[in-house]
């Protein structure tokens, strides 16, 4: 009975952060949503129009952008989720004076919201990509919810290492904030790793998101291989990067709070 009700305090604790974030972070009206919502699909739209005047056809299928959805979406994942965990701490630091209120809990809420925010933000964007263009594809499910997985769990853990890192540095918050955007262009956005030369290839491999662009066109486009993806090695590198910071949340919350 004990641990079911520590259980049940420590969901409420949680319900109730996801709750407070939600009213926070978009507000009680509509228009936080929306403004969610214009960023990725203006992204997509803008660069629809620049490379339709550049290229004929886009790498894969005949619609530049399905393919530019595709790819800067499932990065848009990545980056919102890092995002909004990466801030977990600073912004509810009020709470953590709570002893029912973890570090991890806060973690947990922002990854929580933000994740299924990212989803049905995807799927309106996708959807209306389908809906304009009239672009025929078979959508391979199963590849599309692991890539939304892959870029979820990369960044928890990129978030988790930036809860720490954050707070201890001022420097690395405004470094980090200019690297993680532009880094959908090494990303697989823009291209499809297979079309560069060998040694390129060898080189992006390391970039987790990478494989996650991968999974997500396997996904839109049936006949596209994915040779280079390793679903595995993104999932070490991201429970890696969250189990350490975990770890440091936990080891450094006294210092954490004293900043």
């Amino acid at each position: 009975m004990g641990r079911e009700s520590a259980l049940a305090i420590q969901l409420r604790v949680l319900f109730a952060l996801v709750m407070r974030e939600m009213t926070t972070r978009y507000g009680r009206s509509v228009g936080g949503y929306v403004w969610a919502l214009l960023e990725p699909a203006g992204t997509v739209a803008l660069l629809t129009v620049i490379f339709a005047q550049i290229a004929r056809q886009p790498p894969l299928g005949d619609s530049f952008a399905m393919f530019f959805a595709t790819g800067y979406l499932a990065f848009h994942v990545y980056m919102d989720v890092s995002r909004a965990v990466s801030a977990s701490v600073k912004v509810n630091r009020a709470l953590l004076t709570f002893p029912r209120v973890t570090m991890v809990d806060t973690v947990i809420a922002r990854f929580v919201l933000q994740l299924l925010t990212s989803v049905v933000l995807f799927a309106l964007v996708i959807g209306a990509v389908l809906a304009v263009t009239g672009a025929q594809t078979r959508i391979d499910v199963l590849y599309v919810l692991l890539s939304l997985m892959l870029a979820a769990l990369f960044g928890l853990g990129v978030g988790a290492i930036n809860c720490v890192l954050f707070a201890f540095s001022a420097t690395w918050e405004r470094v980090f904030g200019v690297i993680n955007r532009p880094m959908f262009l090494i990303s697989g956005a823009l291209f499809v790793i297979e079309d560069l030369p060998r040694p390129l290839q060898e080189m992006l491999w390391w970039n987790p998101l990478v494989h996650v662009t991968s999974a997500m066109r396997r996904g839109f486009y049936p006949y596209y291989e994915a040779s280079v993806m390793s679903p595995a090695y993104v999932v070490l590198v991201s429970l890696s990067l969250l189990v350490l910071g975990v770890l440091l949340l936990r080891a450094l919350r006294g210092k954490m709070l004293e900043g």
